[in-house]
């Protein structure tokens, strides 16, 4: 065979698979941390002011975001999606370190920390949503049923 040949084969493979529509699911989005609607109290009543820490890294990069609570202890961090076509097409076990803190009057707490080891939407808990309490008060430990870490639960 020539090489014309052999290279027109392979253009008439890939046009096959886009047409097909296959190569959109090469293309579809890797959710590295869903969306979180939290809220951070302490003596059951709302947190103003705190500054809640978003942590995540994926592929060696460590990505930090800052917000701080509302009147009523409100927070939120929109989901983070990324994609990649050497990752869609090379088998692997995606590892998401992610990590929720909170700083309130000169002490940090331990809000979050899990790994994920999936892409999926709403992947970290079960297809739950990600809406934490975090109580100021409360000991970091561990949630078997969640498998995190933290003092925040999900309501």
């Amino acid at each position: 065979m020539t090489r014309k040949r052999i290279t027109a084969r392979w253009v008439l493979i890939a046009l096959g698979i886009f047409w097909q529509g296959q190569a959109m699911a090469f293309l579809k989005p890797f959710y590295l941390f869903s969306a979180i609607d939290g809220i951070v109290v302490l003596d059951g009543h709302p947190v103003k002011g705190a500054e809640v820490e978003r942590q995540y890294t994926w592929k060696d990069d460590l990505n930090v975001e800052h917000v701080l609570t509302d009147a009523q202890g409100r927070y939120r961090f929109s989901e983070v999606t990324a994609s990649s076509l050497l990752w869609s097409l090379l088998p692997h076990e995606p590892v998401i370190f992610q990590k929720l803190s909170i700083r309130y009057q000169g002490k940090e707490h331990k809000g979050w920390v899990l790994t994920k080891h999936n892409y999926d939407h709403l992947g970290e808990v079960r297809n739950r949503p990600l809406n934490l309490i975090c109580d100021l008060n409360d000991e970091p430990a561990a949630h078997r049923e969640t498998e995190t870490f933290g003092i925040c639960r999900l309501q």
